[in-house]
């Protein structure tokens, strides 16, 4: 019994040093990340410094080149959206960045799906977990989940999946990008299909399953950049064949309530009909995405600068 005991206790010990050595690993791959993905987040949430930042999904990373904001602006700009992300990845990072640096004017494109109606919050996790122990941070993972808690005393877990994409990125980087932007660069050449147009029943705002805990987030968020002296604009892009903002009800709630700017484009009939403008029946292309900044950065100008 006491040998079964002692080689209980070994395997025991024997798997916190295995946890504690691919913690080590798993840190100094992401610290020493030559660029891709992994590269991207650890300079946007341990290094980035710009003054104008650009927050959102797949829309915001496709719809906004930082090059003309800057141009316009005057003031550097870094994209930091990332496609399938929404509210609980980007507080988590202006949460981080905010604790080294106050940007001028955070952008954020507001997308129905990640930011304001309900579905899995644990995969908004994902990219947070390398960046648990920033300032901030775990409590997020808490109120998404409490047993995360728990779940993320262990290295193993919180770097389980990701390994080849570690590696890669520091030997060599796969993906690249313009300051975080990455234009589409083809054109659509299909009509959407009827899924993508407004149910009837979608022009009943009861009918959305709004997310109690992204609304949060969103409105911690305009807290936050408010106490800090971050000047921040709500903004939604357009999309094809789009003739009904009312899902983004809450959004404009929020903008109401706290004397906010909404640069809202979503229906914006200069840009849902133009199939030249898109690259699918969701994100602009190339040429959508220059027109569109260009219109933006227009109305930026008109704004009262922080």
């Amino acid at each position: 019994m006491k040998k079964f005991v002692s080689k209980v206790i070994w395997f025991l010990i024997g798997l916190v040093v295995l946890d504690v050595l691919v913690g080590l690993g798993a840190r100094y791959l992401v610290g020493h990340a030559k660029g891709g993905d992994t590269g991207l987040n650890n300079y946007i949430c341990h290094e980035m410094r710009d003054e104008c930042i650009v927050f959102g999904s797949s829309r915001g990373m496709h719809h906004y080149d930082p090059n003309i904001i800057a141009d316009s602006l005057g003031m550097s700009c870094w994209n930091c959206s990332l496609d399938g992300n929404g509210i609980i990845l980007m507080y988590g990072r202006y949460k981080m960045l905010s604790a080294r640096y106050t940007p001028k004017m955070l952008i954020y494109d507001v997308q129905t799906s990640f930011d304001l109606l309900e579905n899995d919050n644990h995969k908004y996790l994902r990219n947070l977990r390398y960046y648990y122990d920033d300032p901030g941070v775990d409590s997020i993972f808490w109120r998404v989940d409490p047993l995360e808690r728990l779940k993320m005393l262990s290295n193993c877990y919180r770097y389980n999946y990701q390994w080849l994409q570690l590696i890669s990125d520091n030997i060599h980087p796969l993906r690249s990008n313009d300051k975080g932007y990455k234009p589409m660069d083809k054109t659509m050449t299909y009509k959407p299909k009827a899924s993508y147009k407004p149910k009837a029943s979608a022009h009943q705002k009861e009918d959305y399953k709004y997310d109690s805990l992204k609304l949060h987030y969103l409105e911690q968020l305009v807290v936050a950049c408010k106490a800090n002296g971050t000047q921040l604009v709500f903004a939604v892009s357009p999309q094809f064949n789009t003739h009904d903002d009312k899902v983004y009800q809450p959004l404009k709630d929020i903008c109401r309530k706290y004397h906010l700017p909404f640069l809202n484009h979503y229906c914006d009939k200069d840009f849902v009909d133009r199939t030249d403008y898109f690259y699918d029946s969701v994100h602009m292309n190339r040429t959508g995405a220059t027109a569109y900044t260009k219109m933006v950065v227009g109305e930026l100008k008109g704004l009262a600068m922080p």
